[in-house]
């Protein structure tokens, strides 16, 4: 039997707005611009942001051998065009979100549906030099070739072009109203799915275990690549001047590319130089539950990074319980409580605490033979849920509204 307009009508209305989420090449979940692309998609699929759903996501595949000029190709014309093609009135569109500002040149010109471009940082955008202490640390590529220029005037130009700019933190924004003063922006920082990051494997439902994987010392991890940014050499320098019986008894796990982008040693060749005793390189590639495990088993995570968009890795450290000791610049004082932050250029202060999270390692285990691993600290998953997801989602959909 067919449906009158009347009885039509109030499911109609009921329909949530459609949302077509886009970005360029795909990136793992596991990374930080990728891991707050898959959040923001699986939220509208699961309805967790009011009144609005996923028309599609458009994206592509990135080949690790794939041709430079083919990339380009995909990057600047065929990519484009497609998502040019899907903003059409006929589509039933009423929202474009470009989710990562390195893919802005993707807005239409003249696009017929309202234009949302979540911004992490600028870095690349405009690179700076930034002074701590006695280094100079290069934030972004100081000296772009040809072809890299000619895409950032690209990026700039869209998102120039954009209606509303999601920044995930005040430093974004601030920068956001510097450069682009004509685009209206806010700031909406990510979610965190908090109970997800308890010590549960994912596939078995069982708890969690480092011990079949991890030695009996005292572990601590870094998260992040080796871009100058992420200080991995300041790091180096730290634990390198850490008493011989200490290193001997540290062992330091780095998870993120360990290449610097830019050139230069990788972050191994930093520790060796530095006498680093115990240093693990694990790479990028590394699986979530593998990941989950080398928080559990580490009794902190040191991120002395010097400039942040958001700062992911901090924050599920935090919701696993784990320690933190960061930074005070206020890239991480926007996230972090008062009491893991360290002065940006003090290798003593880094040196004393690092010393302090060993001798709480050490007393907790000297006279213990199975080695407990340290446990969640309830306090710091309380700290995290200030960032839960449901904040994240309400935000989104008055963000949503608005346009």
């Amino acid at each position: 039997m067919s449906l009158t307009f009347q009885e039509v009508s109030p499911l109609r209305l009921r329909m949530p707005k459609q949302v077509l989420l886009v970005r360029g090449g795909a990136l793992a979940s596991n990374t930080g611009i990728g891991g707050a692309h898959h959040n923001l998609v699986t939220s509208l699929v699961s309805g967790e942001i009011a009144g609005w759903s996923t028309q599609e996501v458009c994206e592509y595949p990135l080949r690790r051998r794939m041709n430079p000029l083919s990339r380009l190709y995909k990057r600047w014309f065929s990519h484009p065009k497609k998502v040019e093609k899907k903003t059409r009135g006929e589509h039933g569109l009423n929202l474009l979100h470009i989710t990562d500002q390195e893919q802005a040149h993707l807005i239409p010109e003249n696009c017929s549906v309202p234009t949302v471009v979540t911004v992490h940082d600028l870095f690349h955008l405009f690179p700076q030099q930034i002074r701590i202490g006695n280094e100079t640390i290069d934030v972004g590529e100081q000296n772009p070739g040809w072809f890299r220029r000619k895409d950032l005037q690209k990026l700039r130009d869209g998102l120039s072009r954009a209606d509303l700019l999601v920044c995930d933190s005040q430093a974004t924004l601030s920068a956001c109203k510097e450069h682009f003063p004509k685009v209206k922006s806010v700031c909406v920082p990510l979610g965190l799915r908090v109970p997800s990051f308890a010590p549960v494997s994912q596939e078995s439902g069982e708890v969690l275990s480092p011990a079949r994987n991890f030695s009996k010392k005292c572990h601590l991890l870094i998260v992040g690549s080796h871009a100058p940014r992420k200080r991995l050499e300041f790091l180096c320098q730290v634990l390198g001047g850490l008493e011989k019986d200490v290193k001997e008894n540290i062992h330091i796990h780095h998870v993120g590319n360990e290449h610097c982008p830019y050139g230069g040693p990788s972050a191994s060749i930093h520790a060796r130089a530095n006498n680093v005793l115990n240093w693990t390189s694990h790479g990028g590639d590394v699986s979530s539950e593998a990941l989950m495990q080398m928080r559990f088993a580490s009794e902190a995570l040191l991120f002395p990074s010097a400039s942040e968009g958001f700062g992911y890795p901090p924050l599920e450290a935090m919701a696993c319980g784990t320690p933190v000791l960061c930074s005070n610049l206020p890239s991480h004082n926007e996230l972090m409580p008062d009491e893991t932050c360290l002065p940006a250029d003090d290798i003593e202060a880094w040196r004393e605490a690092i010393l302090a999270v060993f001798s709480n390692w050490k007393n907790r285990t000297k006279a213990d033979e199975e080695h407990t691993w340290p446990k969640p600290r309830t306090g710091l998953i309380e700290y995290a849920t200030r960032f839960d997801q449901s904040r994240f989602c309400n935000r989104m959909a008055e963000v949503y509204d608005s346009l």
